[in-house]
């Protein structure tokens, strides 16, 4: 008992050393035993069982990954209690917390420190200095000289992970929490970047089988990286924990944290900001109750022998049209900027069949698109779709200078290939992400908008359209479907007539067997001499 000292036996009220090798034992081996007692001022409500879950799997699991709700005080557990825990009880050397900024990370040590300094209840059983304080690094120092060392990243400094050594020891404990923002999420060049990253770190950080790599956080866009590790056929070695703040037990809706959140508390927070309760309360950020376009009413389709084959939802052909009964039409969305937040330039081709079906064309999509680069994609396109149809295709600019100035451009490249094109305005009105739905959503619920195989850019932009940092090709997707709002119709076939049937049409029998009396306004008007008859 001598790491304790006397301060826990006297604070437990006990003078026996069997009880006090029974509180330190309880305290050791049960993190939230150990906060509940010391940190009582952290544990203002009643713990749910899922935290207890939560210690349970990081001290079972080298590679932990948690989605939990906003304020269910997940940081509390990972970048508080956890590292305390740690450093009294001489589990860890050498710390590393990693959250999305480094000032945030800084902070989470500090209320460490705060209570290392002033918790007296803490102090007076483990007595531990800091040896060396400064801000975002800090080692922890036992009377009999055992150090612990907490460092502190933020999320772009996640790479530096891997050099970070403690004297003879590498990180033992590297903990991520919601190392992710709502603006870095919409980014998706910052998404692979952090993947990346957090990637070399879990491969070269640490040592294998001893380093702990848990992560914690809310899953804010469906395309994190905190969603990528909660998929099933990804990061296969972590253990994955998701938890949602409303769920649904035997049919009955039951809150995650009944002491916190009651149903109809949730319920409310639901009516409020559904968007906002999706993402931070459900880990559901591209729910199809706010987004408008879901992924199941994805339908695909595919060129055979100058047909439009159309396929159903379990991918058999629903109905098959020759190309060139159907209209085609090229929307433009454009930009020129090469820098890495920038928008992307857009050239979108699509065909509308005689049943109204909108048949999504491969489109070309570049950042920086050059002006040769873009004459060149829009006369092959156009060749290629009028080539399909047998008809001229409509191309449509929205009103705006860039666009202006590419229409004239064109046309000077119109006269140099003695090539001309069908060039239309396009109505770019309002708000994009309204426009976008108003103009897509109901064509995708009634199943009449088909996708080629690949085109997983556009259907990430469309599941997301509220959230997604570029939405370009979204955009422009919606341009073409105003080109083709007229479905095109099939001129029946007229059999020519045989040279018997000619001259049997002119005989008088012929003509007594089909005579008709003439009606106001049709079309066929008969003879004089078969008028007469007629009247007779």
């Amino acid at each position: 008992m001598e790491r304790m000292g006397t301060g826990l036996t006297r604070s437990a009220g006990s003078t026996g050393s069997t009880e006090s090798l029974a509180q330190y034992t309880a305290f050791k081996s049960n993190e939230l035993v150990y906060g509940m007692y010391f940190f009582p001022h952290y544990f203002r409500q009643e713990s749910p069982p899922f935290h207890l879950t939560i210690f349970r799997e990081a001290a079972r699991n080298l590679y932990l990954v948690v989605q939990a709700p906003r304020g269910s005080s997940k940081s509390t557990i990972i970048t508080f209690l956890k590292p305390a825990h740690s450093i009294c009880f001489k589990t860890s050397r050498f710390r590393i917390i990693v959250q999305n900024t480094y000032a945030k990370s800084a902070a989470s040590l500090e209320n460490i420190k705060k209570e290392f300094k002033d918790n007296k209840r803490l102090r007076s059983v483990f007595n531990i200095v800091m040896r060396k304080d400064a801000e975002g690094d800090t080692i922890f120092r036992h009377l009999d000289g055992f150090e612990t060392r907490v460092l502190c990243k933020g999320a772009d400094q996640l790479g530096s992970v891997r050099g970070e050594r403690f004297g003879a020891y590498r990180p033992d404990y590297i903990d991520v929490d919601d190392v992710e923002d709502d603006e870095m999420v919409k980014n998706p060049e910052r998404r692979m970047e952090l993947e990346k990253q957090f990637n070399e770190v879990l491969n070269y950080a640490g040592e294998t089988g001893v380093t702990s790599i848990h992560v914690i956080g809310t899953i804010l866009h469906d395309d994190s990286l905190l969603a990528k590790m909660l998929a099933p056929d990804n990061y296969k070695r972590f253990k994955k924990l998701f938890y949602k703040a409303r769920n649904v037990k035997e049919g009955v809706p039951v809150s995650l944290w009944p002491a916190k959140w009651s149903v109809s508390d949730l319920n409310e927070m639901e009516k409020d900001e559904p968007a906002s309760f999706a993402k931070e309360m459900q880990g559901d950020p591209s729910s199809g109750l706010l987004e408008g376009i879901q992924r199941k009413d994805f339908r695909y389709w595919r060129i055979e022998d100058s047909y439009a084959v159309l396929l159903d939802e379990n991918g058999s052909v629903s109905s098959r049209f020759n190309l060139a009964d159907c209209k085609g039409g090229i929307s433009y969305d454009l930009a020129w900027e090469e820098k890495r937040d920038s928008d992307f330039g857009v050239i979108f081709p699509a065909f509308i069949t005689p049943n109204a079906d909108i048949l999504f064309d491969d489109y070309f999509v570049k950042r920086g698109l050059r002006p040769g680069e873009f004459e060149e994609a829009v006369f092959s396109m156009n060749a290629r779709l009028e080539s399909l149809t047998k008809k001229r295709v409509v191309n449509g600019f929205e009103k705006a200078k860039l666009e202006k100035v590419m229409k004239w451009w064109l046309g000077e490249a119109m006269r140099r290939r003695n090539k001309f094109l069908w060039l239309k305005d396009l109505q770019w009105d309002g708000d994009k992400i309204q426009r976008i739905l108003t103009r897509l959503a109901n064509r995708y619920s009634q199943h009449v908008i088909y996708h080629k195989k690949g085109m997983g850019d556009l259907e990430n932009q469309l599941i997301r359209i509220r959230s997604v940092a570029h939405d370009d090709i979204a955009d422009a997707a919606q341009g073409v479907v105003q080109l083709l709002q007229f479905a095109p119709t099939i001129k029946k076939k007229v059999e020519a007539e045989s040279e018997f049937d000619f001259w049997r049409k002119q005989t008088r029998v012929y003509r007594e067997k089909n005579k008709t009396a003439y009606v106001f306004g049709k079309k066929e008007r008969p003879s004089f001499i078969d008028s007469l008859r007629a009247y007779r």
